[in-house]
C-alpha cells in the first residue's frame, strides 16, 4: 500500500472503533449476567455455551477470536515470539515501560482519554504492571491458543478498550470524535513493536533482521486478536513497513500535551520505584537512570516534548552499560547452547510473572 492509500485508510478508520467488541460491551452492560458466559466461552470455546441466542454479540466476539486462532499456523503460535525472550524480563521493564508505554502517552487525544479515567496517574505502577503482565502472557509461546492465558488476557484487553469507548461516548452524548479508534489502536501496536525494538537497539539489546520479522509476524496475529483492522496491519510485516505506517500516523497526530506530560511523570516515577524494589539499583539512582534510558530510547526531541528531564551524568553512566550489554549479547550468540538456555530461562521467568505477578521475572 502506498503512502496516499495509507493516508486515505487512516482518515477513514479514525472514525471507527471496534464494532465487534463495542457491540459486546453494549450487550454486557444490558445483561451483566452474560459476563459469566464470556469467561466460560473464552476458556472453553463458543461451543461450550450451546446456543447463545440471547447473546448474539458475545457469540460474534468469540467466533471472530476462534476463527483467527484456528487459522494461525502452529509454528507462529509456538515459535514466532521467541526473539522477545532473548531479552530478560528485567530489561523489558525498560523497553516496555520507559519506551512503549511512555511513547503511547504522546498523542494528545489519547492522553486526554487516559487522564480522564483517573487511574493512570493515580495508580501508575499498577497500570504499568497490568500492561506488563498482559504483554508477558500474550508473548509466552503457545499462550495465544484458544483458552490459554494470553488468549484470554488479550480478549479482556480488547473488551476494556470497548468499555472505555462506551463510557466516553455516553459521557459526551455520542458527540465528538470516536475515542480509542482504529488508528489509536494501531498506534499502540506500533509502540509494542517498532518503538520497543528501536528501544532495545538503543540499550544494546539488538535483534537480528530475522528476529524482528518473526516478532512482526507474531504481532500481526496479536493485532487482529486485539480488534485492529487487517488493512492497517497488512503492510507492517517488517521494520520498513512499520516505519511507513508510523510516519503516516505521525502526520495526523498532534504534539504531546500537558496530559501527556502528566502521564509521563507518573509512569517514569512508578518505573523508578519498581526498578529500585526489584533490582539491586540504589533508589537514589533509579530515577535518573530510568529517565536517561527513556531519553536514549525515545530520542531527545520527543523526550523534551514529554518533559523528561535531562541528566548529563546519568546519560554518561548509561553509555558504558549499553556497550557492555551489546558485547555480552554478541558473545552469548556465539554459543548456541548458552543462547538457547538464556531464551528458555526467560520464557520460564515470564510465564511465572504472567501467572502470579511475582518478582521472579526480574532475576537475571
Amino acid at each position: 500500500m502506498d503512502a496516499a492509500a495509507l493516508d486515505a485508510l487512516i482518515d477513514e478508520l479514525s472514525a471507527v472503533g471496534d464494532p465487534v467488541a463495542d457491540a459486546l460491551a453494549d450487550e454486557l452492560a444490558a445483561h451483566p449476567q452474560h459476563r459469566a458466559l464470556l469467561e466460560r466461552g473464552l476458556r472453553e470455546g463458543r461451543d461450550a455455551l450451546g446456543d447463545p441466542t440471547g447473546a448474539p454479540a458475545l457469540a460474534a466476539f468469540l467466533g471472530e477470536l476462534e476463527t483467527l486462532t484456528a487459522a494461525a499456523p502452529d509454528d507462529l503460535l509456538d515459535r514466532a515470539s521467541l526473539p522477545h525472550f532473548t531479552i530478560s524480563p528485567a530489561e523489558h521493564v525498560l523497553d516496555l515501560g520507559a519506551a512503549a508505554l511512555i511513547h503511547s502517552y504522546a498523542p494528545p487525544r489519547t492522553a486526554a482519554v487516559l487522564v480522564g479515567t483517573g487511574e493512570l496517574t493515580g495508580r501508575a505502577l499498577e497500570r504499568v504492571t497490568d500492561t506488563g503482565r498482559w504483554n508477558a502472557a500474550a508473548l509466552v509461546p503457545g499462550w495465544l491458543r484458544q483458552g490459554e492465558p494470553g488468549y484470554v488476557a488479550t480478549a479482556q484487553v480488547r473488551l476494556v478498550h470497548a468499555r472505555v469507548r462506551r463510557s466516553v461516548r455516553r459521557a459526551a452524548g455520542d458527540a465528538g470524535p470516536v475515542p480509542l479508534h482504529q488508528v489509536d489502536l494501531v498506534r499502540t501496536w506500533l509502540d509494542f513493536t517498532l518503538v520497543t525494538m528501536r528501544a532495545d537497539a538503543a540499550l544494546g539489546l539488538d535483534l537480528t533482521g530475522a528476529e524482528e520479522n518473526s516478532l512482526y509476524a507474531y504481532w500481526q496475529h496479536l493485532g487482529r486478536l486485539l480488534g485492529i483492522d487487517r488493512r492497517l496491519l497488512v503492510g507492517a510485516v517488517d521494520r520498513a513497513g512499520a516505519e511507513l505506517l508510523a510516519e503516516r500516523i505521525a502526520a495526523v497526530t498532534g504534539p504531546p500535551s500537558e496530559d501527556s506530560r502528566r502521564l509521563t511523570r507518573a509512569g517514569l516515577d512508578a518505573l523508578a520505584g519498581a526498578l529500585a524494589d526489584l533490582t539491586p539499583a540504589p533508589r537514589r539512582l533509579a530515577g535518573p537512570m530510568v529517565r536517561a534510558a527513556c531519553r536514549a530510547m525515545l530520542g531527545d526531541e520527543l523526550a523534551d516534548q514529554l518533559g523528561v528531564p535531562r541528566s548529563a551524568a546519568a546519560a554518561a553512566a548509561l553509555r558504558p552499560l549499553v556497550a557492555l550489554t551489546r558485547l555480552r549479547r554478541r558473545l552469548l550468540r556465539r554459543d548456541a547452547v548458552a543462547w538457547e538456555r538464556l531464551v528458555r530461562a526467560n520464557v520460564e521467568a515470564t510465564r511465572a510473572f504472567a501467572l502470579d505477578g511475582g518478582p521472579a521475572g526480574f532475576a537475571r
